[in-house]
């Protein structure tokens, strides 16, 4: 089974002066194997009109999961782990080995499941995996 992990980090301006629109920004982006290509996301990015796709942000929590949603669906992953910065820490504090670090974020974050990768497969795939 093919995971996509996406790291993110909730951002706001605590200084009115200095108001900013709060933000969840894309912190990483990887499978089991190695981080996800830049340039790949960025293209992503600008179909998303209300992120900023240099910064890799978004206004709001629905518009990065439907981000996290497009990317599993173009790298065909079965499912996008959503986590958030302070998860991820504690996953990494608490990890005494690679096993334990992927049981750890089994239990944290949000998983999007790839409905479109859900529905190609057929009743032998279903029974054969």
């Amino acid at each position: 089974m093919k995971e996509i992990f996406v790291i993110y980090h909730f951002q706001s301006s605590p200084v009115q002066e200095d108001y900013q629109t709060a933000s969840y920004k894309m912190i990483y982006a990887f499978d089991q194997e190695e981080m996800i290509k830049s340039d790949m996301l960025l293209e992503l990015l600008k179909a998303y009109p209300d992120s900023n796709y240099q910064d890799k942000s978004f206004l709001n929590l629905d518009d990065l999961k439907a981000f996290a949603m497009r990317l599993g669906e173009e790298l065909t992953a079965d499912q996008v782990r959503l986590i958030s910065v302070q998860d991820f820490n504690i996953g990494i504090d608490g990890a005494k080995d690679f096993r334990s670090f992927q049981q750890i974020f089994g239990q944290f974050g949000e998983v999007l499941i790839n409905q479109q990768l859900t529905k190609k497969k057929g009743i032998f795939s279903k029974l054969f995996s």
